[in-house]
Protein backbone atom coordinates (compact mmCIF):
# COMPACT_ATOMS: atom_id res chain seq x y z
CA UNK A 1 0.00 0.00 0.00
CA UNK A 2 1.00 3.32 -0.71
CA UNK A 3 0.53 6.93 0.86
CA UNK A 4 -1.74 9.70 -0.17
CA UNK A 5 -0.16 12.67 -1.62
CA UNK A 6 -1.10 15.76 0.16
CA UNK A 7 0.69 19.32 0.87
CA UNK A 8 0.06 21.46 3.60
CA UNK A 9 -2.24 24.71 3.10
CA UNK A 10 -3.02 27.79 4.86
CA UNK A 11 -6.94 28.57 5.92
CA UNK A 12 -8.86 28.91 2.56
CA UNK A 13 -10.88 31.64 4.31
CA UNK A 14 -8.47 33.82 5.88
CA UNK A 15 -5.05 32.98 4.72
CA UNK A 16 -3.91 32.15 8.44
CA UNK A 17 -1.47 29.62 9.25
CA UNK A 18 -2.00 29.23 12.80
CA UNK A 19 -4.25 25.68 13.42
CA UNK A 20 -5.08 23.50 15.73
CA UNK A 21 -5.41 19.57 14.79
CA UNK A 22 -8.82 18.44 16.24
CA UNK A 23 -9.48 15.37 14.29
CA UNK A 24 -7.20 12.49 12.95
CA UNK A 25 -8.53 9.65 10.79
CA UNK A 26 -6.11 7.04 8.82
CA UNK A 27 -8.37 5.98 5.99
CA UNK A 28 -7.86 2.90 3.40
CA UNK A 29 -8.83 4.30 -0.47
CA UNK A 30 -9.57 2.45 -2.88
CA UNK A 31 -8.06 3.83 -6.39
CA UNK A 32 -7.93 1.94 -9.39
CA UNK A 33 -6.50 -1.79 -8.65
CA UNK A 34 -4.45 -0.22 -5.65
CA UNK A 35 -5.25 0.85 -2.11
CA UNK A 36 -3.61 4.09 -0.35
CA UNK A 37 -3.40 5.23 3.05
CA UNK A 38 -4.54 8.15 3.85
CA UNK A 39 -3.83 9.84 7.68
CA UNK A 40 -6.49 12.32 7.35
CA UNK A 41 -6.44 15.82 9.69
CA UNK A 42 -9.06 17.90 10.38
CA UNK A 43 -7.96 21.19 11.63
CA UNK A 44 -9.75 24.01 12.90
CA UNK A 45 -7.96 27.90 12.05
CA UNK A 46 -7.24 29.77 15.01
CA UNK A 47 -8.12 33.35 13.13
CA UNK A 48 -11.83 32.38 11.78
CA UNK A 49 -12.89 28.62 12.91
CA UNK A 50 -12.90 27.52 9.53
CA UNK A 51 -12.86 24.16 9.68
CA UNK A 52 -10.86 21.91 7.16
CA UNK A 53 -8.59 19.25 5.76
CA UNK A 54 -5.06 19.57 6.35
CA UNK A 55 -2.80 18.84 4.59
CA UNK A 56 -4.75 18.12 1.42
CA UNK A 57 -5.12 16.31 -1.24
CA UNK A 58 -2.78 17.13 -4.49
CA UNK A 59 -5.49 17.93 -7.31
CA UNK A 60 -3.97 14.71 -8.87
CA UNK A 61 -4.84 12.71 -6.20
CA UNK A 62 -8.25 13.71 -5.97
CA UNK A 63 -8.99 13.10 -9.76
CA UNK A 64 -7.95 9.82 -9.35
CA UNK A 65 -10.29 8.89 -6.49
CA UNK A 66 -13.08 11.04 -7.98
CA UNK A 67 -12.81 8.94 -11.72
CA UNK A 68 -12.04 5.73 -9.62
CA UNK A 69 -14.39 5.92 -6.89
CA UNK A 70 -17.21 7.45 -8.29
CA UNK A 71 -17.21 5.51 -11.88
CA UNK A 72 -18.11 2.74 -9.51
CA UNK A 73 -20.45 3.89 -6.74
CA UNK A 74 -22.36 6.33 -8.86
CA UNK A 75 -23.88 9.31 -7.66
CA UNK A 76 -27.37 9.72 -6.52
CA UNK A 77 -29.46 12.78 -7.79
CA UNK A 78 -30.27 13.27 -4.25
CA UNK A 79 -31.86 16.04 -2.60
CA UNK A 80 -35.07 17.69 -1.66
CA UNK A 81 -35.15 19.09 -4.96
CA UNK A 82 -38.19 20.91 -4.67
CA UNK A 83 -37.78 22.48 -1.45
CA UNK A 84 -34.70 23.67 -2.39
CA UNK A 85 -36.72 25.40 -5.51
CA UNK A 86 -39.62 26.78 -3.38
CA UNK A 87 -36.43 28.08 -1.32
CA UNK A 88 -35.03 30.21 -4.16
CA UNK A 89 -38.56 31.59 -5.84
CA UNK A 90 -39.53 32.78 -2.30
CA UNK A 91 -36.41 35.00 -2.29
CA UNK A 92 -35.61 36.19 -5.79
CA UNK A 93 -37.48 39.00 -7.88
CA UNK A 94 -40.59 37.30 -10.31
CA UNK A 95 -38.55 38.89 -12.97
CA UNK A 96 -35.71 36.38 -13.12
CA UNK A 97 -35.03 33.96 -15.82
CA UNK A 98 -32.24 32.07 -15.91
CA UNK A 99 -30.72 29.50 -13.85
CA UNK A 100 -27.28 27.51 -14.29
CA UNK A 101 -26.65 24.55 -12.28
CA UNK A 102 -23.29 23.28 -11.28
CA UNK A 103 -22.53 19.59 -10.62
CA UNK A 104 -26.78 18.94 -11.81
CA UNK A 105 -25.64 15.29 -12.44
CA UNK A 106 -29.03 14.19 -13.95
CA UNK A 107 -30.71 17.64 -13.85
CA UNK A 108 -33.64 17.01 -11.44
CA UNK A 109 -33.67 20.06 -10.06
CA UNK A 110 -33.14 21.96 -13.44
CA UNK A 111 -36.41 19.58 -14.28
CA UNK A 112 -38.24 21.39 -11.92
CA UNK A 113 -36.97 24.63 -12.20
CA UNK A 114 -37.73 24.31 -16.32
CA UNK A 115 -41.81 23.16 -15.25
CA UNK A 116 -41.82 26.85 -13.46
CA UNK A 117 -40.88 28.88 -16.88
CA UNK A 118 -37.31 29.04 -16.41
CA UNK A 119 -34.07 28.92 -19.08
CA UNK A 120 -32.35 26.35 -17.28
CA UNK A 121 -28.60 25.08 -18.34
CA UNK A 122 -25.50 23.66 -16.51
CA UNK A 123 -21.77 21.85 -16.30
CA UNK A 124 -21.96 17.72 -14.93
CA UNK A 125 -18.35 16.23 -15.15
CA UNK A 126 -20.68 13.02 -15.00
CA UNK A 127 -21.17 11.08 -18.54
CA UNK A 128 -23.81 8.90 -17.42
CA UNK A 129 -25.40 12.19 -15.47
CA UNK A 130 -25.46 14.42 -18.79
CA UNK A 131 -26.96 11.30 -20.87
CA UNK A 132 -29.73 10.61 -18.35
CA UNK A 133 -30.61 14.93 -17.99
CA UNK A 134 -30.84 14.34 -21.98
CA UNK A 135 -32.91 11.23 -22.11
CA UNK A 136 -35.40 11.86 -19.08
CA UNK A 137 -35.88 15.60 -19.27
CA UNK A 138 -34.47 16.61 -22.59
CA UNK A 139 -31.81 19.04 -20.80
CA UNK A 140 -28.40 19.38 -22.28
CA UNK A 141 -25.58 19.78 -20.04
CA UNK A 142 -21.97 20.87 -20.96
CA UNK A 143 -19.73 16.91 -19.81
CA UNK A 144 -16.91 19.49 -18.13
CA UNK A 145 -15.63 20.61 -14.65
CA UNK A 146 -16.43 23.66 -13.86
CA UNK A 147 -12.67 25.45 -13.47
CA UNK A 148 -10.80 28.49 -14.86
CA UNK A 149 -10.16 26.60 -18.22
CA UNK A 150 -14.23 26.20 -18.90
CA UNK A 151 -15.31 29.48 -17.58
CA UNK A 152 -12.68 31.10 -19.86
CA UNK A 153 -14.03 29.44 -22.65
CA UNK A 154 -17.37 29.55 -21.97
CA UNK A 155 -17.29 33.49 -21.40
CA UNK A 156 -15.28 33.73 -24.22
CA UNK A 157 -17.89 31.31 -26.58
CA UNK A 158 -21.12 32.01 -25.37
CA UNK A 159 -20.43 35.37 -23.72
CA UNK A 160 -23.50 35.23 -21.11
CA UNK A 161 -24.30 35.33 -18.07
CA UNK A 162 -27.38 33.84 -15.21
CA UNK A 163 -29.74 35.43 -13.55
CA UNK A 164 -29.06 32.55 -10.75
CA UNK A 165 -26.28 30.20 -10.79
CA UNK A 166 -26.40 27.16 -7.70
CA UNK A 167 -24.76 24.33 -6.72
CA UNK A 168 -25.68 22.09 -3.69
CA UNK A 169 -23.59 19.94 -2.34
CA UNK A 170 -20.54 21.11 -4.48
CA UNK A 171 -18.84 23.51 -2.23
CA UNK A 172 -17.13 20.83 0.53
CA UNK A 173 -15.23 19.17 -2.13
CA UNK A 174 -13.52 22.61 -3.65
CA UNK A 175 -9.94 23.09 -2.46
CA UNK A 176 -10.46 26.84 -2.59
CA UNK A 177 -13.80 28.09 -2.30
CA UNK A 178 -12.48 31.35 -2.97
CA UNK A 179 -11.38 31.33 -6.13
CA UNK A 180 -14.30 28.86 -7.09
CA UNK A 181 -17.20 31.65 -5.99
CA UNK A 182 -14.83 34.44 -8.18
CA UNK A 183 -15.29 31.93 -11.10
CA UNK A 184 -18.68 31.46 -10.09
CA UNK A 185 -19.06 35.32 -10.37
CA UNK A 186 -17.68 35.64 -13.77
CA UNK A 187 -21.03 34.07 -15.01
CA UNK A 188 -23.43 35.20 -12.94
CA UNK A 189 -25.24 38.82 -13.68
CA UNK A 190 -24.01 41.70 -11.35
CA UNK A 191 -27.13 41.92 -9.31
CA UNK A 192 -27.84 37.89 -9.85
CA UNK A 193 -27.70 35.19 -7.35
CA UNK A 194 -25.65 33.12 -6.17
CA UNK A 195 -27.52 29.75 -4.69
CA UNK A 196 -25.58 27.38 -2.19
CA UNK A 197 -26.08 24.30 -0.15
CA UNK A 198 -23.52 22.60 2.05
CA UNK A 199 -24.02 20.32 4.82
CA UNK A 200 -23.51 21.65 7.98
CA UNK A 201 -20.90 21.36 10.01
CA UNK A 202 -22.42 22.65 13.09
CA UNK A 203 -24.86 19.17 13.34
CA UNK A 204 -22.70 17.02 12.05
CA UNK A 205 -24.45 13.33 12.22
CA UNK A 206 -22.29 10.70 14.44
CA UNK A 207 -24.53 7.96 13.83
CA UNK A 208 -24.00 7.17 10.24
CA UNK A 209 -20.44 4.70 9.51
CA UNK A 210 -20.32 7.26 6.45
CA UNK A 211 -17.84 9.78 8.30
CA UNK A 212 -19.36 13.21 8.45
CA UNK A 213 -15.48 14.51 8.39
CA UNK A 214 -15.03 12.26 5.34
CA UNK A 215 -12.59 12.09 2.98
CA UNK A 216 -14.04 13.66 -0.38
CA UNK A 217 -15.58 16.52 2.57
CA UNK A 218 -12.60 18.55 2.46
CA UNK A 219 -14.35 21.89 3.81
CA UNK A 220 -17.13 22.12 6.47
CA UNK A 221 -19.39 24.66 6.46
CA UNK A 222 -21.38 26.88 9.37
CA UNK A 223 -23.89 29.58 8.46
CA UNK A 224 -20.58 32.03 10.62
CA UNK A 225 -18.05 30.19 7.47
CA UNK A 226 -20.32 30.85 4.68
CA UNK A 227 -20.75 34.53 5.87
CA UNK A 228 -17.43 35.09 6.45
CA UNK A 229 -16.54 34.02 2.83
CA UNK A 230 -19.33 36.59 1.42
CA UNK A 231 -18.04 39.13 3.48
CA UNK A 232 -14.35 38.49 2.14
CA UNK A 233 -15.55 38.77 -1.34
CA UNK A 234 -18.20 41.45 -0.98
CA UNK A 235 -21.13 39.49 -1.76
CA UNK A 236 -24.71 40.42 0.19
CA UNK A 237 -26.82 37.64 1.97
CA UNK A 238 -30.00 37.45 0.89
CA UNK A 239 -31.41 34.46 2.40
CA UNK A 240 -30.65 31.63 4.87
CA UNK A 241 -32.56 28.40 5.52
CA UNK A 242 -31.75 25.69 7.36
CA UNK A 243 -34.52 23.01 7.10
CA UNK A 244 -35.23 21.21 10.48
CA UNK A 245 -35.37 17.60 9.60
CA UNK A 246 -32.08 17.81 7.44
CA UNK A 247 -28.63 19.02 8.40
CA UNK A 248 -27.80 21.45 5.59
CA UNK A 249 -27.69 24.87 5.33
CA UNK A 250 -29.07 26.95 2.36
CA UNK A 251 -27.43 30.14 1.53
CA UNK A 252 -28.79 32.83 -1.37
CA UNK A 253 -26.00 35.37 -2.06
CA UNK A 254 -26.50 38.25 -4.44
CA UNK A 255 -23.65 39.39 -6.83
CA UNK A 256 -23.07 42.75 -6.39
CA UNK A 257 -20.66 44.92 -7.76
CA UNK A 258 -19.37 45.89 -3.87
CA UNK A 259 -15.45 45.68 -3.94
CA UNK A 260 -13.99 42.43 -1.87
CA UNK A 261 -13.23 43.88 1.42
CA UNK A 262 -11.21 41.11 2.24
CA UNK A 263 -11.73 40.51 6.09
CA UNK A 264 -14.12 38.51 8.18
CA UNK A 265 -16.75 38.87 10.57
CA UNK A 266 -16.38 35.68 12.77
CA UNK A 267 -14.05 33.55 14.46
CA UNK A 268 -15.70 30.54 16.01
CA UNK A 269 -12.55 28.53 16.93
CA UNK A 270 -13.71 27.79 20.65
CA UNK A 271 -17.15 26.90 19.28
CA UNK A 272 -16.14 24.45 16.55
CA UNK A 273 -13.44 23.04 18.21
CA UNK A 274 -16.45 22.25 20.72
CA UNK A 275 -18.49 20.21 18.17
CA UNK A 276 -16.17 18.38 16.77
CA UNK A 277 -14.78 17.40 20.54
CA UNK A 278 -18.57 16.09 21.07
CA UNK A 279 -19.04 14.26 17.48
CA UNK A 280 -15.38 12.39 18.48
CA UNK A 281 -17.15 11.01 21.25
CA UNK A 282 -20.75 10.04 20.07
CA UNK A 283 -18.76 8.48 17.06
CA UNK A 284 -17.11 6.03 18.90
CA UNK A 285 -20.14 5.41 21.04
CA UNK A 286 -21.98 4.55 17.99
CA UNK A 287 -19.00 2.29 16.13
CA UNK A 288 -19.24 0.21 19.87
CA UNK A 289 -23.33 -0.25 19.37
CA UNK A 290 -22.47 -1.28 15.42
CA UNK A 291 -19.39 -3.75 16.96
CA UNK A 292 -21.76 -5.23 19.21
CA UNK A 293 -24.37 -5.31 16.56
CA UNK A 294 -21.59 -7.69 14.65
CA UNK A 295 -19.98 -9.28 17.49
CA UNK A 296 -21.78 -12.78 17.13
CA UNK A 297 -21.72 -12.57 12.96
CA UNK A 298 -19.40 -15.15 11.25
CA UNK A 299 -20.62 -14.98 7.67
CA UNK A 300 -22.69 -12.71 5.66
CA UNK A 301 -23.71 -11.56 2.43
CA UNK A 302 -23.45 -8.07 2.33
CA UNK A 303 -26.42 -6.23 0.64
CA UNK A 304 -24.42 -2.86 -1.19
CA UNK A 305 -21.68 -2.48 -3.22
CA UNK A 306 -20.91 1.56 -2.13
CA UNK A 307 -19.07 3.73 -0.38
CA UNK A 308 -21.33 2.92 3.02
CA UNK A 309 -19.32 -0.88 2.88
CA UNK A 310 -16.07 1.09 2.01
CA UNK A 311 -16.58 3.00 4.97
CA UNK A 312 -17.13 -0.34 7.06
CA UNK A 313 -14.24 -1.83 5.22
CA UNK A 314 -11.81 1.24 6.42
CA UNK A 315 -13.30 1.02 9.93
CA UNK A 316 -12.31 -2.63 10.23
CA UNK A 317 -15.71 -3.61 11.00
CA UNK A 318 -15.57 -6.30 8.77
CA UNK A 319 -12.68 -7.74 9.53
CA UNK A 320 -13.66 -10.80 11.96
CA UNK A 321 -16.69 -11.57 9.85
CA UNK A 322 -16.32 -13.78 6.44
CA UNK A 323 -17.94 -12.29 3.43
CA UNK A 324 -19.15 -15.04 1.28
CA UNK A 325 -20.61 -12.44 -1.43
CA UNK A 326 -21.45 -8.50 -2.27
CA UNK A 327 -24.60 -8.11 -4.40
CA UNK A 328 -26.34 -4.55 -5.35
CA UNK A 329 -29.35 -3.09 -7.06
CA UNK A 330 -27.67 -1.71 -9.29
CA UNK A 331 -26.99 -3.59 -12.72
CA UNK A 332 -24.01 -1.43 -14.34
CA UNK A 333 -22.52 -2.85 -10.90
CA UNK A 334 -23.13 -6.59 -11.82
CA UNK A 335 -19.44 -8.10 -12.70
CA UNK A 336 -17.22 -4.83 -11.32
CA UNK A 337 -14.62 -5.99 -9.21
CA UNK A 338 -15.42 -4.53 -5.52
CA UNK A 339 -12.77 -4.94 -2.76
CA UNK A 340 -11.49 -8.11 -4.72
CA UNK A 341 -15.04 -9.45 -4.63
CA UNK A 342 -17.69 -9.76 -7.77
CA UNK A 343 -20.85 -7.52 -7.27
CA UNK A 344 -23.37 -10.19 -7.95
CA UNK A 345 -27.23 -9.64 -8.42
CA UNK A 346 -29.63 -9.92 -5.88
CA UNK A 347 -30.85 -13.23 -7.29
CA UNK A 348 -28.29 -15.03 -5.62
CA UNK A 349 -30.13 -14.60 -2.28
CA UNK A 350 -32.50 -16.97 -3.87
CA UNK A 351 -31.43 -20.07 -1.82
CA UNK A 352 -29.07 -18.23 0.61
CA UNK A 353 -28.04 -19.77 3.20
CA UNK A 354 -26.73 -16.77 5.54
CA UNK A 355 -27.63 -13.49 6.79
CA UNK A 356 -27.46 -10.42 4.76
CA UNK A 357 -26.11 -7.39 5.75
CA UNK A 358 -27.47 -4.39 4.70
CA UNK A 359 -24.67 -1.99 4.13
CA UNK A 360 -26.58 1.47 3.40
CA UNK A 361 -28.27 4.82 5.14
CA UNK A 362 -30.15 6.10 3.19
CA UNK A 363 -31.87 2.89 1.21
CA UNK A 364 -31.52 0.71 4.12
CA UNK A 365 -35.65 0.02 5.20
CA UNK A 366 -35.88 0.12 1.19
CA UNK A 367 -33.81 -2.61 0.58
CA UNK A 368 -35.13 -4.23 3.70
CA UNK A 369 -38.52 -3.87 2.00
CA UNK A 370 -37.41 -5.54 -1.51
CA UNK A 371 -35.28 -8.45 0.52
CA UNK A 372 -38.77 -9.05 2.24
CA UNK A 373 -40.99 -9.10 -0.50
CA UNK A 374 -38.25 -11.42 -2.80
CA UNK A 375 -36.63 -13.26 -0.77
CA UNK A 376 -38.51 -13.38 2.42
CA UNK A 377 -36.62 -16.80 4.16
CA UNK A 378 -33.70 -14.67 4.12
CA UNK A 379 -32.27 -13.01 7.72
CA UNK A 380 -31.60 -9.41 7.50
CA UNK A 381 -29.17 -7.46 9.61
CA UNK A 382 -29.42 -3.53 10.18
CA UNK A 383 -27.20 -1.42 11.19
CA UNK A 384 -29.29 1.65 12.18
CA UNK A 385 -32.61 1.84 14.38
CA UNK A 386 -33.05 5.96 12.78
CA UNK A 387 -32.47 6.86 9.24
CA UNK A 388 -32.30 11.02 9.04
CA UNK A 389 -32.15 10.67 5.00
CA UNK A 390 -31.74 13.56 2.88
CA UNK A 391 -34.17 12.09 0.42
CA UNK A 392 -36.96 10.27 2.20
CA UNK A 393 -37.15 11.76 5.65
CA UNK A 394 -36.89 10.44 8.86
CA UNK A 395 -37.47 6.35 8.82
CA UNK A 396 -37.57 4.02 12.12
CA UNK A 397 -36.53 0.77 11.57
CA UNK A 398 -38.53 -2.33 12.31
CA UNK A 399 -36.38 -4.96 12.92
Amino acid sequence: MEKIETKLINCPICGSKDFEVVYEKLFKVPIGNEFYFWNTEQVICKDCGMVYTNPQPTKTTLSLYYKNVYNLFGRASTGSRRSQLEFLIMNIPESINTIFEIGPFDGTFLNLAKKEGFKVFGVEPSVEGVNRAKKQYNINLDNDFFDDKYVESFVEEKQEKFDVTCFFHVLEHIQNPLNFLELVRKITKTGGYIFIEVPDAKKPNAENIADFFSIEHIMHYTENSLENIAYVLGLDIIAVEKPQDINVIRMILKNSSKEANGEILFNDFEKNKKIVKDYIQKRSKFLEIIKEKLAEVKTVIIYGAGMHTSQMIGEGLLENINIEAIVDSDVRKWRNNFFNYTISSPEILKNCKFPVLISSYDSQEEISNFISKNYPNVKQIKLYDKVISYNKGTKESVC
